[in-house]
Formats: structure tokens, C-alpha cells, sequence
């Protein structure tokens, strides 16, 4: 496991520690969840843009079959 130093502006220090506090969790699991849950809308992201490429190509493909 690593350690880092992270820097929170003072504007989200309070919501950050509301937050946390709301849902029971220390702040550090709170932001690891954050990161966590970022880093997957992410992959989904990546994942959702692959399948439009793959759903475009193969619609011009059937496109194509269906002119021949």
C-alpha cells in the first residue's frame, strides 16, 4: 500500500469531512472510494467508446451486405 500526501482546498475540506462523517467512513476511505468509483467511470468510458466504434463498423458492414 502507498502513502501520499494529498492537498484539499480549503472550500472542500468541510464537505469533504461532512461527507465522510455522513457516511460513516474515515476521510481516507472516502477518497479511495472517490478515486475508486472515478477510475471505473473511466474504464466505462473506454469501454463504452470501443463498443460505438465496433456497433458503427459493423452497422456499415451490414449496410454494405444488404446493398449486395
Amino acid at each position: 500500500m502507498t502513502t501520499m500526501t494529498l492537498r484539499v482546498p480549503d472550500e472542500l475540506d468541510a464537505a469533504l469531512r461532512a461527507a465522510a462523517d455522513a457516511e460513516d467512513v474515515s476521510i481516507n476511505s472516502f477518497v479511495v472510494e472517490a478515486i475508486r468509483e472515478r477510475l471505473e467511470a473511466l474504464r466505462h468510458a473506454s469501454v463504452m467508446a470501443v463498443a460505438r466504434r465496433v456497433v458503427t463498423k459493423d452497422a456499415e458492414i451490414l449496410d454494405r451486405l444488404a446493398k449486395a
